[in-house]
């Protein structure tokens, strides 16, 4: 019998797979640029996309596991969550709103949604 997966479940899920994506796609054009390109440092360009790649990766695993109500992908996921924070503090001072403002709306309604009554019960009781 599957447990029943509260709405604020599935839309941290979702959060943390559209983060994935984002984050993924990302990598991979960085990786494009990269390689297309005549970076200054192309091995450290190539090691910084395929990190974006993984961490993409990850997340997407993690939005899999929480919408399943795995409870190991909780504290990953919050964590991911709260160190998007300060990156976002950090797009601010560079004054990259256009990356700022997503990362800090991803981050904040992720971590809103697994901080609800609902979540935390679904959670425990998995």
């Amino acid at each position: 019998m599957e447990p029943h997966r509260p709405i604020a479940v599935r839309r941290a899920a979702l959060l943390l797979a559209v983060e994935g994506v984002a984050l993924a796609a990302v990598g991979v054009a960085d990786g494009v640029a990269t390689v297309a390109g005549t970076p200054a440092d192309r091995t450290s360009s190539l090691v910084i996309a395929a990190f974006a790649i993984g961490a993409g990766v990850l997340l997407l695993v993690l939005a899999r596991a929480v919408d399943r109500l795995h409870r190991w992908a909780r504290s990953p996921a919050v964590v991911l969550q709260l160190l998007a924070l300060p990156v976002g503090t950090g797009l601010v001072q560079g004054r990259v709103w256009v990356a700022a403002v997503p990362v800090f709306l991803l981050a904040g309604a992720t971590l809103y949604h697994f901080a609800t009554p609902q979540a935390r019960e679904a959670f425990r009781e998995s």
